[in-house]
């Protein structure tokens, strides 16, 4: 999976707010390897559930949407502070 593009609607930036994370930080988890598993409950076919840390090392888990334009551009849909389950898995993975 590339990702070179992310795309924030105005939705998805007042889903990140109210869980009080930036758009930057959505980047950062992007720009610094994160784990990415097709998504167990899809509303959209190719979602993919990505966790990963921020610069400052908070982790955060974002559901992403593919673009149908474009492999290598992806939309953010929403995002948590991830689980206990969730950074374990991201552990492992390294």
């Amino acid at each position: 999976m590339l990702i070179l593009e992310l795309v924030i609607n105005a939705l998805a930036a007042e889903k990140l707010a109210a869980r009080d994370i930036m758009g930057i930080e959505v980047e950062q988890v992007i720009a610094n390897g994160p784990l990415a598993r097709d998504n167990p409950e899809p509303r959209v076919a190719g979602s993919v559930i990505v966790i990963g840390p921020t610069d400052a090392l908070r982790v955060i888990t974002l559901v992403l949407q593919p673009d149908q334009a474009s492999s290598t551009r992806w939309h953010v849909m929403t995002g948590w502070d991830s689980s206990v389950r969730q950074i374990a898995a991201f552990q492992s993975k390294r």
